[in-house]
């Protein structure tokens, strides 16, 4: 399946790959010796998250201490920027020597063939299956950092002044968010991404009204099929979500986070990482936050983030006995620590004090169970390109009051013709 990708290879991929062969930077570069004073250089964009960021530097930090020869070095970059700059300077046979990256962008870099093999890294550890698209053409070029799992999170105490319940549909959902708003003034029902100027983040957490109504975006034969009944009822309920008044519509994604962890928001459809976020830090305390299953039939989404080692790193072994390390006992513990109930690549437990005090967590963690990567099977590297066309039917919809079907059909019909 990924021979056939590589034939439809995204051009801006193909000119990364050609100028990376210009450079002549790779796997035969000469190592350090592991007697050397060896610097990594770790680019990830959480270390710029709030608190998380902090924690998550430290749990990986960890390693010098039994690595004393070894300093890793943050490189830190906006999440916004980061597919841009990673494969720019990774273009160049520049960049970090280990990069943590959304799924989407690791196939395009392992796609490039910027990533070197995993596998001595992976010897031994006991990958759980959050570590399976890490595998490409029979090469481990990636392993799990996080799995951030979607979930229908809430403020408890807001739900329970307004006597509402927790929804299973999306009319429940509407109905509980208008009664927590009439029940406290000035509190919002719920909140979600509903802009195209926030396409890469709109179009993951759309994935999970998708899949809730059992979208699959290909079918059996692997064919994309855009316009299907599942897809209309996927728009139309999410549309009327957003008719129902319940949204504050034209705010930033952050802005309502923000809000919710200010406890100005009752309910929203959320990953277990910005969970985590709103969790941390705010007004809500974290014991006030609970999570349920999305109010749809079947299982949502997931975002990934896959750890890489580059082929232009000049300490490319250094760097592969890091990734050892993290997907080790002790590395994967100390990121448990700092990751809230994100899955990780081995099956560390959460701990029962973690869930105690953040009783928003277990539903996490058993969600990641059977939920789906946000990536179409079979177009992983060119799902960006082809979700574009459906946001922006979905948009045509809620704003324009487009026709879900017909809309689709426009998608399909441009996807057809680019596929």
């Amino acid at each position: 399946m990924f021979d056939r990708i590589r034939r439809r290879k995204l051009l801006a991929t193909v000119a990364l790959a050609a100028l990376a062969l210009t450079v002549g930077l790779g796997a035969g570069e000469t190592h350090a010796q592991s007697s050397e004073k060896v610097t990594l250089k770790l680019a990830n964009s959480q270390w710029l998250d709030a608190l998380r960021g902090k924690n998550l530097w430290a749990a990986v930090s960890k390693y010098q201490e039994a690595n004393p020869n070894v300093t890793l070095e943050q490189e830190a970059i906006p999440s916004a920027e980061f597919a841009d700059k990673l494969t720019t300077e990774m273009g160049a046979g520049q960049g970090p020597d280990v990069a943590m990256m959304q799924e989407g962008l690791f196939y395009a870099i392992a796609d490039a063939g910027f990533l070197v093999d995993l596998s001595a890294a992976a010897d031994g550890a006991k990958l759980n299956k959050s570590n399976e698209n890490g595998v490409i053409d029979g090469k481990r070029l990636g392993v799990a950092w996080q799995r951030a799992v979607y979930a229908l999170i809430y403020n408890k105490p807001l739900i329970d002044a307004a006597n509402a319940k927790v929804p299973t549909t999306v009319d429940e959902l509407i109905a509980s968010a208008k009664a927590a708003s009439a029940a406290t003034p000035g509190v919002i029902g719920f909140t979600a991404r509903h802009q195209i100027n926030d396409f890469s983040g709109w179009f993951m957490d759309f994935q999970s009204w998708a899949y809730g109504y059992g979208v699959n975006w290909v079918d059996a034969d692997g064919k994309l099929t855009i316009n299907t009944p599942e897809a209309v009822a996927a728009i139309t309920a999410f549309k009327k979500t957003y008719d129902a008044g319940i949204m504050p519509t034209g705010d930033s994604f952050p802005t309502q986070r923000t809000r919710f962890k200010e406890k100005h928001a009752a309910f929203s459809i959320d990953n277990s990482g910005g969970t985590l976020n709103i969790a941390s830090g705010g007004a809500l305390q974290s014991g006030d936050l609970y999570a349920a299953p999305m109010p749809f039939k079947n299982p949502g989404a997931h975002q990934q983030i896959f750890v890489g080692v580059s082929a232009h790193g000049k300490h490319q072994k250094e760097a592969i006995a890091f990734v050892k390390w993290l997907v080790g006992p002790v590395g994967q513990q100390a990121l448990r620590d700092a990751s809230g109930p994100d899955a990780l690549a081995t099956d560390v437990p959460v701990s029962d004090a973690y869930s105690k005090a953040n009783p928003w967590a277990p539903t996490f963690v058993k969600l990641a169970e059977t939920s789906r990567s946000t990536l179409i099977k079979g177009y992983e590297v060119e799902t960006a390109q082809i979700m574009r066309f459906v946001m922006q039917a979905v948009e045509k919809v809620i704003l324009a009051n487009a026709d879900p079907k017909t809309a689709l059909a426009e998608a399909q019909s441009a996807i057809d013709k680019q596929f």
